[in-house]
Protein backbone atom coordinates (compact mmCIF):
# COMPACT_ATOMS: atom_id res chain seq x y z
CA UNK A 1 0.00 0.00 0.00
CA UNK A 2 1.81 2.90 -0.93
CA UNK A 3 1.86 5.95 1.57
CA UNK A 4 -1.06 8.36 0.98
CA UNK A 5 -3.40 5.06 0.71
CA UNK A 6 -1.74 4.14 4.26
CA UNK A 7 -2.25 7.41 5.65
CA UNK A 8 -5.72 7.83 4.59
CA UNK A 9 -6.32 4.24 5.98
CA UNK A 10 -5.01 5.15 9.19
CA UNK A 11 -7.32 8.13 9.72
CA UNK A 12 -10.06 5.86 8.83
CA UNK A 13 -9.18 3.51 11.31
CA UNK A 14 -8.89 5.56 14.02
CA UNK A 15 -12.23 7.96 13.28
CA UNK A 16 -13.83 4.25 13.56
CA UNK A 17 -12.44 3.49 17.16
CA UNK A 18 -12.58 7.15 18.41
CA UNK A 19 -16.27 7.30 17.19
CA UNK A 20 -17.11 3.91 18.97
CA UNK A 21 -18.49 2.42 15.75
CA UNK A 22 -16.41 0.01 15.60
CA UNK A 23 -16.08 -2.34 18.70
CA UNK A 24 -12.32 -3.58 19.95
CA UNK A 25 -13.57 -6.96 18.33
CA UNK A 26 -13.78 -5.58 15.06
CA UNK A 27 -10.47 -3.96 15.49
CA UNK A 28 -9.17 -7.02 16.28
CA UNK A 29 -10.69 -8.89 13.27
CA UNK A 30 -9.90 -6.24 11.00
CA UNK A 31 -6.04 -6.14 11.70
CA UNK A 32 -5.81 -9.77 11.96
CA UNK A 33 -7.47 -10.39 8.00
CA UNK A 34 -5.39 -7.47 7.13
CA UNK A 35 -1.99 -8.39 8.93
CA UNK A 36 -2.60 -12.18 6.89
CA UNK A 37 -2.70 -9.78 3.58
CA UNK A 38 0.60 -8.26 4.28
CA UNK A 39 -0.25 -5.09 2.85
CA UNK A 40 0.63 -2.72 5.45
CA UNK A 41 3.69 -2.87 8.20
CA UNK A 42 2.57 -6.07 10.35
CA UNK A 43 4.00 -4.92 13.50
CA UNK A 44 1.22 -2.51 14.26
CA UNK A 45 -1.47 -4.21 12.71
CA UNK A 46 -0.20 -7.64 15.55
CA UNK A 47 -0.36 -4.77 18.26
CA UNK A 48 -3.55 -3.46 17.07
CA UNK A 49 -4.92 -7.26 16.61
CA UNK A 50 -4.43 -7.85 20.20
CA UNK A 51 -5.87 -5.01 21.91
CA UNK A 52 -8.10 -4.87 24.59
CA UNK A 53 -9.47 -1.94 24.83
CA UNK A 54 -10.51 1.08 22.66
CA UNK A 55 -7.54 3.57 24.21
CA UNK A 56 -5.10 0.98 23.32
CA UNK A 57 -6.13 0.66 20.27
CA UNK A 58 -6.18 4.66 20.04
CA UNK A 59 -2.79 4.62 21.65
CA UNK A 60 -1.04 1.92 18.88
CA UNK A 61 -2.96 3.73 16.07
CA UNK A 62 -1.76 7.26 17.30
CA UNK A 63 1.91 6.14 17.46
CA UNK A 64 1.47 4.91 13.72
CA UNK A 65 0.07 8.04 12.80
CA UNK A 66 2.82 10.07 14.34
CA UNK A 67 5.52 7.86 12.86
CA UNK A 68 3.56 8.42 9.19
CA UNK A 69 3.24 12.36 9.78
CA UNK A 70 -0.84 11.67 9.65
CA UNK A 71 -2.24 15.27 9.61
CA UNK A 72 -5.61 15.32 11.11
CA UNK A 73 -7.82 17.49 8.64
CA UNK A 74 -10.47 17.72 7.21
CA UNK A 75 -11.27 14.41 6.13
CA UNK A 76 -10.24 13.01 9.97
CA UNK A 77 -13.42 15.57 10.94
CA UNK A 78 -15.49 14.29 7.93
CA UNK A 79 -15.17 10.28 8.48
CA UNK A 80 -15.03 11.04 12.49
CA UNK A 81 -18.69 12.83 12.13
CA UNK A 82 -19.85 10.67 9.62
CA UNK A 83 -19.18 7.17 11.87
CA UNK A 84 -20.50 9.48 15.21
CA UNK A 85 -23.73 9.72 12.67
CA UNK A 86 -24.05 6.30 12.21
CA UNK A 87 -22.89 5.45 15.31
CA UNK A 88 -25.75 6.88 17.11
CA UNK A 89 -28.68 6.21 13.95
CA UNK A 90 -27.64 1.96 14.88
CA UNK A 91 -27.59 2.74 18.72
CA UNK A 92 -23.84 2.20 19.63
CA UNK A 93 -23.60 5.55 21.21
CA UNK A 94 -26.58 7.55 22.91
CA UNK A 95 -27.81 10.89 21.56
CA UNK A 96 -26.18 12.36 24.83
CA UNK A 97 -22.23 10.91 23.65
CA UNK A 98 -23.05 12.21 19.96
CA UNK A 99 -23.88 15.48 21.42
CA UNK A 100 -20.62 16.19 23.46
CA UNK A 101 -18.42 14.69 20.49
CA UNK A 102 -19.73 16.95 18.04
CA UNK A 103 -19.68 20.37 19.73
CA UNK A 104 -16.08 18.97 20.58
CA UNK A 105 -15.72 18.49 16.38
CA UNK A 106 -17.14 21.64 15.59
CA UNK A 107 -14.96 23.39 18.03
CA UNK A 108 -11.66 21.71 17.52
CA UNK A 109 -12.21 21.86 13.02
CA UNK A 110 -13.94 24.86 13.03
CA UNK A 111 -11.55 25.83 10.35
CA UNK A 112 -11.91 22.96 8.32
CA UNK A 113 -15.65 22.32 8.81
CA UNK A 114 -18.64 24.40 7.16
CA UNK A 115 -20.57 23.99 10.53
CA UNK A 116 -20.17 26.43 13.33
CA UNK A 117 -21.66 25.83 16.82
CA UNK A 118 -24.16 28.69 15.38
CA UNK A 119 -25.28 25.98 13.18
CA UNK A 120 -25.12 23.34 15.66
CA UNK A 121 -27.34 25.68 18.01
CA UNK A 122 -29.49 26.66 15.55
CA UNK A 123 -30.51 23.39 13.87
CA UNK A 124 -29.72 20.75 16.31
CA UNK A 125 -30.91 21.61 19.99
CA UNK A 126 -30.47 17.78 22.09
CA UNK A 127 -34.03 16.85 22.85
CA UNK A 128 -33.02 13.47 22.23
CA UNK A 129 -33.30 12.81 18.43
CA UNK A 130 -30.93 13.61 15.52
CA UNK A 131 -30.78 16.87 13.27
CA UNK A 132 -33.59 17.21 10.74
CA UNK A 133 -32.87 16.29 7.48
CA UNK A 134 -34.36 18.91 6.19
CA UNK A 135 -31.69 21.56 7.92
CA UNK A 136 -28.03 22.25 6.85
CA UNK A 137 -26.66 20.76 9.70
CA UNK A 138 -28.28 17.88 9.38
CA UNK A 139 -27.80 17.26 5.54
CA UNK A 140 -24.29 18.07 5.99
CA UNK A 141 -24.03 14.42 8.99
CA UNK A 142 -26.43 12.74 6.44
CA UNK A 143 -23.67 13.13 3.83
CA UNK A 144 -20.82 12.63 5.88
CA UNK A 145 -22.03 9.35 6.92
CA UNK A 146 -22.38 8.45 3.46
CA UNK A 147 -18.96 9.28 2.86
CA UNK A 148 -17.82 7.66 5.79
CA UNK A 149 -19.61 4.51 4.28
CA UNK A 150 -18.23 4.71 1.16
CA UNK A 151 -14.31 5.66 2.78
CA UNK A 152 -14.35 2.25 4.28
CA UNK A 153 -15.54 0.34 1.97
CA UNK A 154 -13.43 1.75 -0.73
CA UNK A 155 -10.12 1.59 1.31
CA UNK A 156 -11.14 -1.95 2.73
CA UNK A 157 -13.16 -4.23 -0.29
CA UNK A 158 -9.50 -4.12 -2.58
CA UNK A 159 -7.83 -5.65 0.35
CA UNK A 160 -9.84 -8.29 1.40
CA UNK A 161 -10.24 -9.05 -2.26
CA UNK A 162 -6.57 -10.18 -3.10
Amino acid sequence: MDEDKNKNFLLLIFSLVESKYASVAEINNLANALSELEVMPKFWLTELSACETADEAQDILREQMKRQHVVFDERYASLLLGFLYLGVQEGKISIAEFDAELVDIIDGYSNHLMLTIEDFSHDFSPLNCLPDQNTAFGCYLIDAAEKSKTAFCAAIKPLLNT
